[in-house]
C-alpha cells in the first residue's frame, strides 16, 4: 500500500496539490521549512505529530510535518527550538511508526531539522549516526539540519 493510500484522512492532510512553494512553520515561530516545487510535482503535505499520530506521551512524539512527492520521495520535517536530541528521537519514532511493513517503502526518506539555535551537544553523535545510517542504508536518504530556515527543491 502506498503512503497516500495508508494516510488519506483529510483531517491531517495540510495540502495536496502542485503549488510551486510550500512553506511550513508553526504559529508564532520564526523557523520555517520551504519546499521549492518549481517542477510542480504533486505534493501531499501531512501534519504528523498531533495529526496522523497523537502525541500522548512525551517520549513518543513524532516530527511536525511530512511531504510525500509524486516521485515517491518522503520528506520528514521537524521544526525545533534548540533541543536537537529530541528532534533526532522524533524523526526516528516517525520512521518506525509511519513506515510500517504494510506500507510500500518510498524511493527515499529525507529527514530535515530546522532549529532556532545552532548549538548541538557532542554527546548526540551516537543517536545522530544511527539515524543517518538508517536513512542511508534502508531508505536511500539523508539527515540535514539548518538554523531558522531551510529551503530545498523537491525531487
Amino acid at each position: 500500500m502506498k503512503i497516500t493510500d495508508k494516510y488519506a484522512e483529510v483531517r491531517y492532510i495540510v495540502s495536496a496539490d502542485q503549488r510551486k512553494i510550500v512553506s511550513l512553520k508553526d504559529k508564532g515561530e520564526s523557523r520555517k521549512y520551504i519546499a521549492d516545487n518549481s517542477n510542480q510535482l504533486f505534493l501531499t503535505v501531512y501534519r504528523v505529530d498531533n495529526g496522523i499520530f497523537n502525541a500522548s506521551q512525551i517520549g513518543n512524539r513524532k516530527c511536525d510535518y511530512a511531504i510525500y512527492t509524486a516521485t515517491d520521495n518522503l520528506y520528514l520535517i521537524e521544526l525545533k527550538g534548540g533541543d536537537y536530541a529530541s528532534s533526532i528521537e522524533q524523526l526516528t519514532n516517525t520512521i518506525r511508526q509511519m513506515l510500517t511493513p504494510e506500507v510500500q517503502r518510498p524511493r527515499s526518506v529525507q529527514a530535515r531539522v530546522v532549529l532556532s539555535k545552532t548549538k548541538v551537544p557532542a554527546f548526540l553523535e551516537t543517536k545522530e549516526k544511527m539515524l543517518k545510517a538508517l536513512l542511508k542504508k534502508q531508505y536511500n536518504g539523508s539527515l540535514q539540519k539548518a538554523t531558522r530556515e531551510m529551503k530545498e527543491t523537491m525531487r
